[in-house]
């Protein structure tokens, strides 16, 4: 009995030195290992919560970024009056404008795509709904170095402000 899917040929080219597939399998076995391999479970490794440590100190907001549906618009914030926020062990406060009256924080990680981000509340969050409804104010972030750059979750367009760390 003969298997038609046990017996193909591959179409190769010998090109100088290699021999290269003109069939889509070799890039397709690829992205598959890529995907296979990638996948990590340990949350250790992959999409962490980071030490709420390292957001301790006052950050300036430098720029903002949104997009009117069509390419994105990157505008520099004037530094005066300066708009900061101050995160620390106890609460946060800012001058941004808008957040003000936002006392607290909390570090969450998003379990549908697996990403922290940062609520926060005017009141303590332990009265808060666990985990923060849409309608609060959440934002997924990237801190690297001395740039903390905050993204609104419930911006499909593109939407982020960012902060300069200054203490």
């Amino acid at each position: 009995m003969r298997f038609p899917f046990a017996t193909f040929k591959l179409d190769c080219v010998s090109i100088g030195k290699g021999v290269y597939m003109k069939t889509p399998i070799q890039p397709i076995v690829v992205l598959l290992s890529i995907i296979l391999f990638g996948c990590v479970e340990n949350d250790d490794l992959c999409c962490s919560i980071p030490e709420t440590s390292e957001l301790n100190g006052t950050w300036l907001l430098y720029e903002e970024g949104h997009s009117p549906g069509f390419g994105y618009i990157t505008e520099p914030v004037s530094a005066s009056p300066a708009q900061t926020i101050t995160f620390g062990h106890d609460g946060v406060s800012s001058t941004v404008l808008g957040w003000e009256e936002f006392k607290y924080y909390e570090i969450l990680n998003d379990t549908l795509v697996k990403t922290p981000y940062i609520a926060l509340y005017v009141d303590d969050p332990g009265v808060q709904p666990n985990p923060p409804s849409s309608d609060m104010e959440t934002y997924s972030f990237d801190l690297e170095g001395n740039t903390l750059t905050l993204y609104f979750r419930w911006c499909y367009e593109g939407c982020h402000l960012a902060f300069r760390k200054i203490r």
